[in-house]
């Protein structure tokens, strides 16, 4: 059994549609987990002071993080790892990650010590608008998750090696290991230890995280030691190559710290509302952004080490053509459905009906950016594949004053004119409910996602100018959109059509609903698509075809790395 275990884990994946649809059912599986554990969250704490202090308690661990842990991140060490695997010399490869393993890790227990010490002051800055005990709850927390970033750095250092041979399925599982650790948390530890049982569970799964890794880390390389003899010359390199990236990430992080204590200054309730429907919207982006931005990372590499900039380039425009013809669907109809599909995954318990419509309209606004969050994680990669970390960055921090600035206008005209607020209130349908002020926040957020991708488009297409571009992406653009618009108004009217024999007030009738209502527009969806001989359905068809679970597994020699 063990033996079956370690051969799945130890599959090679080769092909960029076959590894994006393994790393996408995993995705699955972990969201569906996650789902999971925010139906559990919402029906049995809600929308309340506890989750928000909960919630809150994620930011600064997640500001170390990418801080820290992202300065040896997968995207950074493949390069290097890859240039390794050319020199073949195994002595320099064991040097180089037990110098990895002992920076990261004196880092990141110094930066963690020192926030740990001065919790009681950052609180404030991260949630001013909370009571006084909401921040000593605050404090207490955030101490204990500042355990989690120390794990998910180990994770992502181990995986590094593991992905450059193309061995994905640990990385896969990981996600899903991790959401499992906080629904244990939530069902075997809260009723008895409150929040606190479930920020334990937080850290079970973190833990998980880092385990899954070592079996295919053993297969590839060596397991990395702690040592004085550090290589401070490769050490710098690699700090130098992913310091833009990592204040890239921390921007990324710092807008959503900014935001987290806008909405700490709303309603009670409101950075839970924006963190549960971020939570449901994120489901197509992993499916779908992280999938093809992580399969197609090493071989972007590759090729642009190998200087084929023509093939390079058309990975990118076939995965943009993949990314297009999953998150464009995916926006029309998590808009039509997003009241069915918040009271599935969240109704329940103390999760009110006020709940469900504040949440379903944050989830309509998030869900314009799917598309363009998922091409931001594509194009971030195209640029770190060629070496070229600043750009995005610099891109990103416009990316960030556009989120706040444009957040703090809406909020300003939200309070100050009748006239756009009713325009929000009609357009979400959520008259009559209690804080919406808080959908202005993903609002903003989707404004500057779409903003940061069109940048990062333009500026990588101005560079690689040089370039012929043989993929028509305008074409799969208007293709994809037009059958998405015609299979999301067949969703709403068939809505319409099933309420009438639909009991809409228990959960089997609203799920029969939604189920149906999708089926049939992913119905209409393919049926568009293939009349209109769109390459990118066929292509899917190819893939779940190729049967590709039942391929050999290469177990590399140890010498290799």
């Amino acid at each position: 059994m063990v033996s079956k275990i370690l051969k799945f884990l130890n599959k090679d994946i080769a092909n960029m549609n076959q590894a994006a649809l393994v790393l996408a059912v995993f995705s699955v599986l972990s969201q569906l987990v996650g789902l999971f554990r925010d139906r559990f969250l919402a029906s049995v704490v809600g929308p309340s002071a506890s989750l928000d202090v909960y919630y809150a308690s994620f930011r600064i661990p997640d500001f170390i993080y990418n801080a820290i842990a992202s300065l040896f991140s997968v995207t950074v060490l493949i390069p290097f790892i890859t240039s390794y695997i050319k020199k073949g010399n195994k002595d320099e490869t064991e040097r180089f990650s037990n110098s990895l393993l002992s920076v990261y890790f004196l880092g990141m227990l110094s930066v963690s010590l020192v926030v740990f010490i001065l919790m009681p002051f950052l609180s404030h800055l991260v949630s001013p608008g909370f009571s006084l005990a909401q921040h000593s709850d605050l404090v207490l927390y955030t101490r204990v998750m500042l355990l989690s970033p120390i794990l998910f750095g180990l994770s992502s250092l181990f995986s590094s090696f593991t992905q450059v041979k193309k061995k994905f399925l640990s990385f896969a599982i990981a996600p899903l290991l991790y959401n499992t650790g906080i629904v244990l948390g939530i069902i075997f530890l809260y009723p008895y230890l409150g929040i606190i049982g479930i920020i334990i569970g937080v850290i079970f799964g973190a833990l998980l995280h880092v385990l899954i890794q070592v079996p295919s880390l053993l297969s590839v390389s060596h397991f990395p030691k702690f040592t004085k003899n550090i290589d401070w010359v490769i050490i710098k390199k690699v700090i130098k190559q992913s310091l833009p990236r990592t204040l890239g990430l921390s921007i990324n992080n710092f807008m959503f710290l900014a935001m987290s204590a806008i909405a700490s200054l709303l309603v009670v309730g409101s950075i839970s509302v924006f963190q549960l429907s971020y939570n449901i919207q994120t489901t197509p982006l992993m499916i779908v952004g992280i999938s093809y931005a992580v399969a197609a990372f090493p071989t972007l590499t590759r090729l642009f080490e190998e200087n084929k900039r023509e093939e390079f380039l058309s990975l990118i425009h076939r995965a943009t053509r993949n990314i297009l013809f999953f998150a464009i669907p995916c926006t029309l109809f998590f808009i039509v459905l997003r009241a069915q599909i918040v009271r599935v995954l969240l109704g329940g318990g103390v999760f009110s009906w006020n709940d469900t419509r504040l949440v379903a309209g944050a989830l309509a606004l998030f869900s314009i950016s799917i598309a363009a969050q998922s091409m931001i994680l594509l194009m971030v990669r195209g640029f770190y594949a060629q070496g070229n970390t600043k750009t995005p960055v610099k891109i990103n921090l416009i990316g960030m004053f556009v989120t706040i600035f444009s957040t703090g206008i809406l909020l300003s005209l939200f309070k100050w004119s009748p006239l756009f607020r009713d325009f929000i209130i009609t357009l979400l349908r959520v008259d009559g409910v209690v804080g919406v002020s808080v959908l202005i926040l993903p609002l903003g957020f989707s404004i500057g996602q779409i903003t940061n991708a069109v940048m990062l488009w333009r500026k990588f297409h101005k560079i690689n100018s040089d370039l012929p571009h043989k993929h028509n992406i305008k074409k799969t653009f208007l293709q994809t959109l037009s059958a998405s618009i015609i299979a999301a108004t067949g969703i709403y009217l068939l809505l319409s059509f099933i309420s009438v024999g639909v009991d809409q007030a228990r959960f089997l009738g609203v799920f029969l609903q939604g189920l149906l209502a999708g089926l049939f527009g992913l119905f209409i969806y393919a049926v568009i698509l293939i009349a209109l001989k769109n390459e990118d359905i066929f292509l899917f068809i190819e893939t779940v075809k190729s049967r590709f679970w039942k391929q050999k597994v290469i177990v590399p020699e140890q010498a290799d790395l």
